[in-house]
């Protein structure tokens, strides 16, 4: 198993932000309509945590990534595609036996509004499904680590695998002086069967990060509410904790609250604008911003990522 990409990009000299979970690669159709229509495809990044490291290093913060790729083209893709938006791969892991994981966008458009995506996913046995313990390990990693002022990952990555899980918990427990962010990022096909156990597990994530972020509409089906009052009472340790809404979002630090209404902006679709805020704020956190100023570039951030049906910013 090889130890780390060797892909190391040149980062800015600004607070790192290391994000730990799965990389894919989306197939994304050239035009919408269903799946056995479409002949051609566009290859993408994607997954939430290496969607948040491009969108840090677009803002300017240095990113790395931790995870594990397939010894195959598309692993290859993913990390010439870090390197070309200057995050830091070394700690990404090729796996000789697991291929990279994948998903396809199903599009489908009616009227005049945003683009409706349905994702298809392949990621069984993938690479990224085996991160465990020993991915936070190796030489590559525990570099990354040491520079980091803050990890930032989500609720996808414990329900990969046992061994992912093991990993994120290793990451809380053993932070150090490390800030840790945390999306819910609430993906129920991952968790199915499972849900109890899941809403106590993301819970326990959620009460114990420094940065929690969480849409509305996740917070609904995980917690039994979205609204922004509510769940600061039932998670107050957060110093940081976000709400976002399809029409703004609501963040507290500490007792402080600041609510923002979504910038107008022309929207393609939605997927990943999730991600892009959660890279703005947490590059806001560590500039020192103030509570508005970290919504304010989040919400700039997140412009970014809903001109397109790509995931990611570019």
């Amino acid at each position: 198993m090889s130890q780390g990409s060797g892909i190391v990009a040149s980062v800015p000299e600004t607070p790192l932000i290391a994000c730990f979970g799965e990389g894919l690669v989306a197939l994304v159709p050239t035009t919408a309509g269903p799946l056995e229509s479409n002949r051609t495809f566009q290859r993408s990044l994607a997954g939430a945590e290496w969607n948040v490291a491009l969108a840090v290093a677009s803002a300017g913060s240095g990113a790395a990534v931790i995870s594990r790729v397939g010894d195959d083209g598309f692993g290859r893709f993913l990390l010439a595609e870090l390197a070309q938006h200057g995050v830091d791969a070394s700690a990404v892991e090729i796996d000789p036996a697991a291929p990279t994981g994948l998903y396809v966008k199903e599009l489908s458009a009616e009227g005049e509004g945003p683009v409706q995506s349905a994702m298809h996913y392949y990621r069984a046995g993938s690479a990224g499904s085996r991160i465990s313990p020993a991915t936070l390990r190796t030489p590559a990693a525990e570099r990354v680590l040491a520079d980091a002022a803050l990890v930032h990952t989500t609720g996808i990555t414990p329900a990969l695998s046992d061994g992912a899980r093991a990993a994120q918990d290793e990451l809380f427990a053993e932070r150090g002086d490390r800030l840790i962010g945390f999306d819910v990022n609430w993906r129920p096909a991952l968790w199915q069967g499972r849900e109890d156990e899941a809403r106590e597990l993301l819970g326990g994530y959620l009460a114990a990060a420094d940065v929690a972020q969480c849409s509305a509409h996740d917070a609904e089906a995980v917690f039994g509410t979205g609204d922004p009052d509510r769940l600061r009472a039932l998670f107050p340790g957060p110093r940081h904790l976000v709400v976002t809404r399809d029409d703004g979002a609501t963040a507290f630090d500490g007792a402080e609250r600041a609510d923002a209404p979504a910038v107008p902006s022309t929207v393609i679709e939605t997927i990943g604008a999730g991600d892009a805020f959660a890279a703005g704020f947490l590059a806001g956190v560590l500039s020192g911003l103030s509570l508005s100023g970290c919504v304010a570039r989040a919400n700039r951030i997140a412009t970014r990522a809903l001109g397109s049906t790509r995931d990611h910013v570019g």
